[in-house]
């Protein structure tokens, strides 16, 4: 698995980097299929944004947090990613079960 975080206009955080680094493991251990994850840190006018960007097998998701923190705005970004990503699985995987359940 791939994570990449990048900071534009927003000084480097070792702290930041890691916390990232440790929530894209969660979300890799409860979704598989994803393989890289890239992350980018900006800054405009008041707020932070937070992008981003995963792929995976049959997989693209993209999600953006916006926040008066970098910190919180991590953490938004992440949840929407989350929220995603269990949306796109869910899809998958039920689609299967009522597919079967066609067949039958």
């Amino acid at each position: 698995m791939s994570v990449r975080v990048h900071f534009r206009d927003v000084p480097h955080s070792e702290r930041i980097r890691r916390d990232c680094e440790n929530s894209v493991n969660g979300l890799q251990e409860e979704f598989p299929e994803t393989s890289k994850f890239e992350i980018t840190l900006t800054h405009t006018g008041d707020t932070h944004e937070t992008h981003v960007h995963v792929t995976g097998k049959d997989l693209e998701v993209a999600a953006i947090g916006q926040a008066l923190t970098v910190q919180e705005s991590v953490t938004e970004a992440l949840e929407h990613t989350r929220k995603q990503l269990r949306k796109h699985h869910d899809k998958v995987i039920f689609g299967r079960r009522r597919n079967v359940n066609k067949r039958a």
